[in-house]
């Protein structure tokens, strides 16, 4: 499996030592590795195809680009203050239909901030998801023409959703306390976290029917691991050793635990890189001494 992954220095592959985008941050990642949309010092969108990059859109002033949903109708780009964006020729326009969510006056962060669109993701329906830190996760059934609040509890402190292929309705979000997941589209959620000594989750992959959870102690990702259990049936989380060291200091944040099939990739920020291909049973160190990492795609 071929990953992108993106530094603060750079877009490197798995398979080569090329660089591209050198000296540049790279924030966010979304599509396929040989199609994808790159997000570059929370600034630009560019595109990436057969092999070379070309620059979309750019943003010179206001709140940082976050994250990226290539789309149907089009590409998404979330952003620090909470909205979104949607690319129109080389230009970035506000999506107003976002702006109109009856929730947004209760959205907050710990810290008195604003808070920030984190996360997107979109079903084999097309459905539209956009997860707010600190808000919830919306969804939009119309290719954003209008927006609505999913059932979850904005308090849960969602950091990552994902609507993985082939599962239909299934939404699942990496919590502040654990793995909340929908079967049906977001319009009811279950939170488990049994089997978990702590339950800050920052990203969630799901590997065939195991489901990955990065989890630590906190925002400071104290006791920071992966932890793993079946999709379906009542087995509590159990944490992955074998291949890894016992804990890592930092959190496995969002962006940086994916899977393809049954091959998981995580990444610290510090620049390595373990990947398993049983679903995450096992792991083996992959790459080593990267500039600090801040995104994969698989």
């Amino acid at each position: 499996m071929t990953l992108l992954i993106g530094t603060r220095d750079g877009l490197y592959k798995s398979d080569s030592t090329e660089i591209t985008l050198e000296g540049r941050s790279i924030n966010a990642l979304a599509g396929q590795t040989d199609d994808a949309w790159i997000l570059v010092d929370g600034r630009e969108v560019w595109h990436l195809r057969n092999g070379s990059v070309r620059l979309l859109a750019d943003r010179t002033d206001g709140p940082a680009l976050t994250c990226v949903l290539s789309t149907p109708s089009g590409v998404f780009v979330g952003t620090d203050d909470a909205r979104l964006r949607r690319i129109s020729g080389s230009r970035l326009i506000a999506v107003e239909s976002f702006d109109e969510v009856d929730e947004r006056d209760t959205w907050f962060t710990p810290w008195g901030g604003p808070p920030a669109t984190r996360s997107m993701a979109i079903d084999d329906r097309g459905r539209v998801y956009a997860n707010v830190h600190v808000g919830g996760v919306m969804f939009s059934s119309n290719s954003g023409e209008s927006w609505q609040q999913t059932a979850l509890d904005i308090h849960t402190d969602p950091h990552q959703v994902i609507a993985p292929a082939g599962q239909d309705g299934l939404l699942l979000a990496a919590t502040a306390v654990g793995l909340a997941t929908s079967h049906n589209a977001g319009e009811s959620w279950e939170i488990n976290a049994r089997g978990l000594p702590v339950t800050y989750a920052r990203a969630v992959a799901l590997s065939e029917s195991t489901i990955l959870l990065s989890v630590s102690r906190g925002p400071s990702g104290q006791d920071s691991g992966i932890y793993r259990r079946q999709l379906d049936g009542g087995d509590p989380f159990v944490r992955c050793k074998d291949g890894l060291p016992d804990h890592f200091d930092s959190n496995i944040d969002t962006g940086l635990l994916v899977a393809d099939g049954s091959s998981v990739t995580m990444a610290t920020p510090h620049g390595t890189l373990y990947r398993s291909q049983d679903n995450g049973e096992t792991w083996k160190l992959l790459i080593s001494s990267l500039p600090e990492v801040r995104a994969l795609l698989a």
